[in-house]
């Protein structure tokens, strides 16, 4: 009979070491926080996941400054970066970020969103303003890893791909992969440079885990060609994963979708914890056999199907059989991406009501 603290309990499941119980992961949109902090009668994200009793905290990311933001605008949500309205067209708003991408905004919706312009469409190369790495916001994560030291606390770095195609266009991108790959190159390499000076002022400032990811996959396909993601991608992945472990953090790969293709791959970097596993697309117990003394698994409750659309008592059932199929070791379980505003509260409380229901060890 043993008890950890919530940091220990991540770190051996990590490690596929004996747990006392399953630890647990909390995501979710901002609408969904308020609901939840009325429903506990707490306040602040941290202390919903107290409430919860979540092991995993969110240390602030080392911020961006320059690019394409102007100083003195109001910053409102966008894709992957705060962003300003440049216009309104036809009642939607147009909000560009630092990096110059454009996208509209539905009104009335909760992140609902489309891009309309790509700067490297119009932007040449060599005269694009990148943004830099404000290392100001260092102390702030500093700070929070020291008020967070028995949590298991998550910090990441800038996406690769994804921000690579929106600079350039998703089709675009993948049609220069194959007729010009130096420029893609050049884009991957500056932003590796950012990812890479981010990486390193978390490892200065002690977070557990540093993530990275990028969504390769859809539903029951790969968005691009395995052979694309090993020539332009993984080794880029593979340099920041020797850089994080050996700087003694845990090193964290998000895509979603159907990525199968690719794991075998992650585990050959060094990937410690791959996330969301996401029920819809891939097998969470299929997966754990293959490739569960290798990877810890983070994630796997559906927040596209169960945690919308089920009943607490099909939570509960689904946690239930994740715990048994993927546990007891090498999990984090929590849902596989932001909880939407549409999910029940009583959903959400019955995931966790489960964990300590079927995921406690020595009771």
């Amino acid at each position: 009979m043993f008890k950890l603290s919530p940091r220990e309990r991540c770190l051996r499941a990590v490690e596929h070491e004996e747990v006392d119980k399953i630890p647990t992961v909390f995501r979710a949109r901002p609408e969904v926080v308020a609901r939840l902090e009325h429903a506990l009668n707490v306040k602040g994200f941290d202390r919903v996941c107290e409430a919860l009793g979540v092991d995993v905290r969110f240390a602030p990311g080392i911020a961006l400054k320059g690019g394409y933001l102007p100083s003195g605008v109001k910053l409102k949500e966008g894709p992957y970066a705060p962003a300003y309205t440049v216009r309104i067209e036809d009642g939607y708003e147009i909000r560009r970020d630092l990096w110059g991408v454009e996208s509209k905004w539905a009104p009335g919706h909760t992140f609902t969103y489309a891009y309309v312009s790509h700067p490297l469409q119009h932007i040449d190369l060599e005269e694009y303003r990148w943004p830099e790495v404000d290392e100001e916001s260092w102390d702030a994560v500093a700070r929070y890893r020291q008020r967070h030291e028995d949590y298991f606390v998550y910090s990441g770095v800038i996406h690769l791909f994804e921000i690579a195609w929106q600079l350039t266009g998703f089709n675009e991108f993948i049609v220069m992969m194959r007729r010009s790959p130096s420029t893609v190159n050049k884009i991957l390499d500056k932003l590796d440079e950012i990812r890479f000076k981010q990486a390193k002022l978390l490892l200065e400032a002690g977070v557990d885990v540093i993530y990275d990811g990028d969504d390769v996959g859809a539903q029951n396909t790969m968005l691009i060609s395995p052979q694309l993601w090993r020539k332009f991608l993984k080794p880029r992945y593979a340099r920041l994963a020797r850089l994080v472990k050996r700087g003694g953090a845990k090193f964290f790969f998000h895509s979603d979708g159907w990525i199968e293709p690719i794991i075998p791959d992650l585990v050959e970097i060094g990937v410690d914890i791959l996330n969301p596993v996401q029920p819809e697309a891939m097998d969470p117990a299929r997966l754990k056999k293959a490739y569960g003394d290798a990877l810890c698994f983070e994630g796997t409750i559906s927040i596209q199907r169960t945690l919308p659309f089920g009943t607490p008592e099909e939570v509960e059932r689904e946690v239930k059989e994740r715990i048994e199929t993927l546990g007891p070791t090498g999990l984090i379980l929590g849902p596989t991406h932001a909880i939407q505003p549409d999910t029940p509260i009583e959903n959400i409380l019955a995931l966790y009501r489960a964990v300590r229901k079927y995921g406690v060890f020595n009771k």
